[in-house]
């Protein structure tokens, strides 16, 4: 239960931090935001656009400390953890599980008087395109009783792509979009407040380059890239793409792409990394490899409590994840499965909560070849 003293001590880290961080994040990355002049509790929902959205949409309130939601990892990180826990007391939300305990999480915070703040996509965009957010989302807000307020971060990919361990400066905005009152709420349906968020918080970074150009200058602008596009669109390999400075390639057939400081691709096919994602989303349904993907990782069973290093590979013939040990999760019994950054997959199956991680490997094709498996399942 939070004291007094705890708020006090919050409110006080949080003024100081505000006022570090503004002084810091707006030269580094060309940053300016709308400012949210209500009073707590209210509910703000924004898209998800890099690792540091909490920073990012801080600025935007600074009478008081944000409740973020954030991934449960986080809360598995030893001394940082607790330093977390005791500045900023976020609220925990399970990535691969239905989350329904964050729900109610979430509500407890808006009764007693915090303001908390959602990127309710779930998952930060690999692509520069958001996602929809989580269809119980409309529904939480109508049930809150509070203010809503969506918020839209705009030029964050290009800014800090989430498959680039490297920053570039630009330009970037937080744009406060509309609040909605507790009463304009209650005469909306819960799938009808979904589409608004949807409709507010969206972005498209390669509609807004096409409408105004914006330069987003790095040393190495494409290293990394194949984190997020990992079939070769002219040969159809996979676990083949490379990067080196401002270019990649395929190592099967020799095709090479660059990327300009737009973030727009020179090569074969497509013309910017949404377009690429989009084709690949569809082409692994396809592949029949075993083996496709392939990396070194700690297998973590939270539910049992054990930790251990394990050859991870990808077979897509049998639609299976397979360990070196001869363990295995086959597709059509995992559940949810999610990712942290670029090096944490998470799942969830009959056997229970699992972690792989990988320093190295490319995790991201188990979850799109998930997703694709899904998605035909539903399509039948």
């Amino acid at each position: 239960m939070k004291t007094d003293r705890d708020k006090k001590r919050r409110a006080r880290f949080w003024q100081w931090l505000y006022k570090t961080v503004s002084g810091i994040l707006p030269k580094r990355s060309g940053y300016s935001c709308d400012v949210i002049g209500l009073e707590p509790p209210f509910l703000m929902i924004s898209n998800h656009v890099t690792n540091d959205d909490p920073f990012y949409t801080g600025l935007a309130y600074r009478k008081a400390p944000l409740a973020f939601v954030a991934s449960e990892h986080i809360f598995r990180q030893g001394v940082l953890s607790k330093l977390l826990k005791r500045y900023f007391d976020p609220i925990p939300r399970p990535k691969a599980d239905s989350g329904v305990g964050t729900v109610r999480a979430v509500l407890k915070r808006l009764r007693e008087g915090d303001p908390v703040v959602l990127f309710a996509e779930g998952d930060c965009t690999w692509n520069g395109v958001s996602g929809e957010v989580f269809p119980a989302t409309g529904k939480l807000a109508k049930a809150a009783g509070v203010p809503l307020v969506t918020y839209r971060l705009e030029g964050g990919y290009l800014t800090s792509p989430r498959w680039s361990k490297k920053k570039r400066r630009g330009r970037m905005r937080g744009r406060l979009v509309k609040v909605y009152s507790p009463e304009e709420l209650k005469t909306m349906l819960p799938g009808e407040i979904d589409d608004a968020i949807n409709r507010d918080i969206h972005y498209d970074t390669w509609a807004a380059q096409a409408e105004e150009p914006v330069p987003f200058r790095s040393k190495a602008p494409a290293e990394g890239i194949e984190r997020a596009l990992f079939v070769c669109p002219e040969c159809g390999d996979t676990d083949c793409m490379a990067s080196k400075g401002g270019s990649f390639f395929c190592t099967t057939c020799g095709a090479g792409w660059t990327l300009d400081e737009y973030g727009l691709l020179h090569g074969p096919k497509f013309l910017n990394p949404a377009e690429w994602d989009a084709w690949q989303r569809t082409a692994i349904r396809d592949v029949r490899e075993d083996g496709l993907f392939k990396a070194d990782c700690t297998l973590t069973d939270f539910d049992a409590g054990t930790k251990k290093k394990t050859k991870v590979c990808l077979d897509l013939k049998s639609r299976r994840i397979r360990t070196g040990d001869g363990g295995e999760a086959g597709f059509s019994g995992i559940t949810d499965m999610a990712m942290i950054k670029t090096d944490r997959l998470l799942f969830t199956d009959g056997a229970g909560y699992h972690e792989l991680k990988s320093k190295r490997g490319i995790l991201r094709p188990y979850l799109v070849a998930w997703q694709a498996y899904r998605e035909g399942t539903e399509d039948r």
